[in-house]
């Protein structure tokens, strides 16, 4: 159903194959947790939105003893398995619209550093973009973004304290490689992702993070390793990662509540300060050349 009015909320999460294989945040057995509103899609400057929840966790649960009311979306926003219909731009467009502050995100990645194994956790703090999709960040802001500490580093070590509660194997530094989708990578492109000092491949991060900056909220990510990247290992099935979805669905879905909960009104970071506003005197020269 479409929607026009977008709900003020400051916080999302945006959905991954972490919790494919079940109803996010119905399945995850947390009674303090409601859905307020679902199926709601969106108009946006790049088209019609993936459908959305508005959710509602009790004070009960939360740090300050407030309700947290939040939007979510699965699968990244995506409409299928490509992303080049502008799927983040249409979610971003709505979090801009609904006010969003902070935004969290799992998925899933193929591990690129030897010491990560199918089943653990890293949460990321730096990315390499490796996409040729074209920026639409003018869209979304004027500002000149600097992409220093491009993970919040508080929504960081929330993630990383309700992680910790739930797995063994908890990597809290790394680096994600964000390249094309739908298709994984070659050996070699594994070599030279290595070698450019990522740790983990996937296709979302990327452009969610710099337009996270571009509107202004914070955003971190959790990332299962579903696979070891091609040509670490020669003798995994890609039907394999499957199996880690469905059974990582439950906890990863229930750090992404907790996480939820426990941000507090005023975070330790930085992450605004990284917008930089362009002085008039060369955005009316650029405008009159």
């Amino acid at each position: 159903m479409i929607y026009k009015d977008i709900p003020k909320v400051q916080y999302a999460v945006i959905g991954g194959s972490g919790t494919w294989a079940c109803e996010f945040p119905e399945d995850i057995g947390l009674d303090k947790v409601t859905v307020l509103e679902r199926n709601m899609e969106f108009e946006t400057p790049f088209g019609k939105t993936m459908p959305f929840k508005l959710c509602r966790i009790d004070g009960s649960m939360t740090i300050d003893g407030k309700e947290r009311i939040f939007l979510t979306v699965p699968f990244h926003g995506w409409h299928g398995l490509e992303p080049y219909n502008t799927p983040s731009e249409q979610v971003f467009w709505v979090f801009k619209e609904a006010g969003v502050k902070n935004i969290i995100v799992e998925g899933s990645g193929g591990g690129v550093n030897h010491l990560l194994d199918p089943g653990d956790i890293i949460i990321p703090t730096d990315f390499i973009d490796f996409t040729k999709r074209r920026s639409h960040i003018s869209a979304f802001t004027n500002k000149i973004l600097r992409m220093k500490d491009p993970l919040c580093p508080a929504l960081h070590s929330i993630l990383y304290k309700n992680a910790k509660e739930e797995y063994k194997r908890v990597f809290q530094r790394g680096v994600y490689a964000t390249s094309e989708a739908p298709r994984f990578e070659s050996a070699t492109e594994i070599q030279f992702y290595n070698h450019a000092g990522a740790d983990i491949v996937g296709h979302t991060m990327i452009p969610e993070v710099y337009l996270s900056r571009a509107i202004g909220a914070c955003y971190a990510g959790l990332y299962i390793v579903s696979n070891h990247a091609e040509g670490l290992v020669t003798n995994w099935k890609g039907s394999s990662i499957f199996d880690w979805y469905r059974e990582c669905a439950l906890p990863i879905g229930r750090i992404m509540i907790k996480s939820i909960a426990q941000i507090p009104a005023e975070k330790n970071c930085e992450c605004l300060s990284y917008r930089t506003d362009v002085p008039d005197r060369i955005t009316n020269r650029i405008k009159n050349n």
